[in-house]
């Protein structure tokens, strides 16, 4: 056994599952800049994402986010920014995902790109991820999910609706103090 609940035939069927996923990820059309104008509009400076990842990263925002008082530009600029500092493996796979779930709506009965969907369509295609029987679509979904709400949830302006007060250095104030470590040989 490879791993508990995990046996052989599962592991093979993931396996290959994760690289055909991959693979489609792969041969998806990158898009031209002027399909995905939002980077441009937001005024961002890409460093880890094309402007097409970019703009699915927007969208999932704005699915996922209503209500909340973050922007979803903000969200996407900060998964960019962050994605960036992480670099490889993850960037890689971060980008896998947003090409799958930019371009395979028609799993979710839609005809159209993520990014084309209204934001009550993608909401519902990405429940649609969220409850599939493949885990890689399950995967998929909680990792986008996961970047989105949580950079929307450290932002500031979130503090009213979660009651966080802030960590603790903006709430104590700590004077500092000399401290002697005696002689030192």
């Amino acid at each position: 056994r490879i791993t508990p609940g995990l046996d052989r035939r599962g592991f093979l069927r993931g396996s290959v599952g994760g690289v055909a996923a991959a693979a489609v990820a792969s041969a998806l059309p990158a898009g031209c800049a002027r399909d995905y104008p939002q980077a441009g509009e937001d005024g961002v400076t890409l460093h880890a994402l094309t402007a097409k990842e970019y703009a699915v990263a927007r969208a999932a925002a704005e699915a996922l986010l209503v209500g909340v008082p973050v922007a979803p530009r903000d969200v996407a600029g900060a998964i960019d920014a962050e994605l960036a500092i992480a670099g490889e493996p993850m960037r890689s796979d971060m980008k896998t995902v947003l090409g799958l779930i930019e371009h395979l709506t028609f799993l979710g009965g839609h005809g159209r790109r993520f990014t084309a969907l209204s934001p009550a369509a993608r909401l519902a295609n990405l429940r649609g991820w969220s409850r599939s029987r493949f885990n890689l679509r399950r995967a998929a979904y909680q990792a986008l999910h996961g970047f989105v709400l949580y950079f929307a949830w450290i932002r500031d302006e979130t503090r009213a609706i979660s009651g966080f007060a802030g960590p603790w250095p903006e709430r104590l104030s700590i004077p500092a103090a000399p401290v002697d470590f005696g002689e030192i040989a």
